[in-house]
């Protein structure tokens, strides 16, 4: 006679199942704050198994990507409920008519004004915000716009000490812009170290008269985002280090089209080369806009971000995608490579965006 042994439950697991609990057991409304790569879904279906069998339940995701991870979740979790939407966060609005028994909103963080809007409007019992990167000012507009508190947080830094996801290192390069070559800027044959100058004293005047700078400052930000100093600065180290499995985020589709490495954005790339990396097939991968949140990439131990704005739940998202613990690689340390301009603008927002990094993990050079 075989006797079968419960599976061992690991650190995780039991972290996960406590969540669960302290969502259930106070109100069943709020927000689960579990640092990216520890697991949300199977959380989420923690609590499922302790709700009633065939709710009607909306679950809400900023990419469509995400739909596939949670079906994949609940196929390794044996959970099957036919009454499940699916739904972008963009299309929320479509959904108003409908009654849930439970809205879980993925990415809640990622809600915009419109969004968190058509989430007033709809119909519910029970709402599961769940994030892994919440600022406090999102925190508080969480809060006030939807009456949804923040009922848990587990860190980045205690996921780490726990060994919950993977120790990082990351790297700041600062790059002057380039002041070689001539481009044509609507006309002005300027470098881009040139423009950006005079498009920054336009704005310190205008600004200084009281007047509106938005468009000017959007200018401004596309030459970083198109630098061609970053973009030779993210060249070299694909080169140093071409064998090694390297997820590359820019901000503009010519930037990562220009890498000569295999590319998804919007413009380019098949889905199936996507899905290939994310499974562990390929060296390199340039992305844009895409792939910030709920994917997990394996094994990856490397991200160059050639482009990052002030907003430090965008950025965390991004570095968090190679955090992910390996089991057959303990040892396993992420790096990241960030490129920053050596202009005052572009430090502001790197100073910014790094607030939910552990100081002593970052190394500028």
């Amino acid at each position: 006679m075989e006797i079968k042994t419960a599976p061992t439950l690991t650190l995780r697991d039991k972290r996960q199942q406590e969540f669960a609990d302290v969502w259930m057991n106070n109100g069943q409304f709020g927000i689960l704050n579990l640092c990216p790569r520890f697991g949300k879904i199977f959380t989420t279906i923690n609590i499922l198994e302790q709700l009633d069998d065939n709710i009607n339940i909306l679950i809400a995701y900023p990419d469509l990507k995400i739909k596939s991870a949670w079906e994949e979740d609940f196929k390794k979790r044996n959970y099957t409920n036919p009454n499940i939407t699916y739904t972008t966060h963009l299309s929320i609005k479509k959904h108003t008519a409908g009654f849930y028994d439970l809205i879980v909103l993925d990415e809640i963080h990622l809600l915009s004004d419109a969004q968190m809007e058509a989430v007033k409007e709809l119909t519910c019992k029970k709402v599961l915000g769940l994030t892994g990167t919440l600022s406090s000012y999102t925190e508080e507009t969480l809060g006030l716009e939807l009456k949804l508190p923040v009922l848990a947080t587990y860190p980045i830094h205690q996921a780490i000490k726990e060994g919950v996801i993977t120790d990082y290192e990351i790297v700041v390069r600062f790059i002057p812009l380039d002041n070689k070559t001539v481009q044509n800027f609507k006309g002005k044959k300027r470098t881009e170290k040139a423009q950006f100058e005079a498009l920054s004293w336009v704005i310190n005047k205008r600004e200084s008269q009281g007047a509106n700078t938005m468009f000017l400052r959007f200018s401004r930000m596309r030459i970083i985002q198109n630098s061609i100093s970053k973009k030779e600065a993210t060249k070299r180290i694909l080169k140093n280090f071409q064998d090694e499995r390297i997820l590359v985020f820019c901000g503009v589709t010519a930037i990562a089209d220009s890498l000569g490495i295999p590319v998804y954005h919007s413009k380019a790339g098949e889905k199936e080369t996507f899905e290939k990396f994310a499974k562990g097939e390929g060296k390199h991968l340039a992305v844009v806009k895409i792939g910030n949140t709920g994917v997990t990439y394996k094994p990856l131990n490397k991200v160059i971000i050639n482009y990052f704005d002030s907003n430090a739940e965008n950025l965390a998202q991004k570095i968090n995608r190679c955090m992910a613990m390996e089991y057959d690689n303990p040892d396993k340390k992420a790096k990241i490579y960030i490129l920053c301009s050596t202009e005052e603008v572009e430090q502001k927002w790197l100073k910014k965006a790094l607030e939910f990094f552990d100081k002593d993990k970052i190394k500028y050079v």
